[in-house]
């Protein structure tokens, strides 16, 4: 049995007790809310990501262009799944930052191979992912974070675009994240 099937069956367990419990000791019910509260009030507290870039800057950025002897390097985030937690982004060990689903960072590196790593703001570190692109000079890549969802956690997935005309229509909409001051 795979993990994701095996995943599906202990939820489905789990909501068929859940209810069974809530039904039959409602106060008992009502007490096990308070953690689920408190869970969600605590990921979300931990957001913490980077501002957003004036409109005409993102609309530069949505061009899907590199600078003049550079690589371009665009992370993004859209869909329901997570959506309002952070994601932590890093690319090269060196520029950092999170943001949350409906936003994109956009990163000019030199011509060669690169590694973005990726992970949701309140999950451990076994759910990293890394991912690895290689650009050259003028050369743009779109990388689609999507969470594949476990039964516990998720894990993100990268989902590599090099066409511009679909990358365009993939940021169309999407606001641009600047990095944070001191990264470059």
């Amino acid at each position: 049995m795979d993990t994701q099937t095996r995943n599906w069956i202990l939820i489905g367990i789990a909501i068929v007790i859940g209810g069974i419990i809530g039904i039959s000791y409602p106060t008992f019910g009502l007490l096990l809310l308070i953690p689920v509260i408190a869970y969600i009030a605590i990921v979300l507290m931990r957001n913490k990501g980077g501002s957003e870039a004036e409109e005409s800057v993102a609309a530069e950025a949505r061009r899907f262009t590199a600078d003049d002897g550079k690589g371009a390097i665009y992370v993004m985030r859209k869909g329901f799944i997570a959506g309002q937690q952070g994601m932590n982004v890093t690319i090269d060990n060196h520029l950092n930052t999170q943001f949350r689903t409906g936003r994109f960072v956009k990163a000019d590196v030199e011509p060669g191979e690169h590694t973005v790593a990726a992970l949701m703001g309140s999950q451990t570190k076994g759910t990293a992912s890394d991912h690895t692109v290689s650009v050259g000079a003028g050369e743009c890549v779109l990388l689609d974070a999507q969470i594949k969802m476990g039964a516990l956690q998720g894990t993100v997935e990268f989902h590599e675009t090099r066409d511009a005309a679909e990358a365009r229509s993939k940021l169309a909409g999407l606001k641009l994240v600047e990095w944070p001051v001191g990264d470059s």
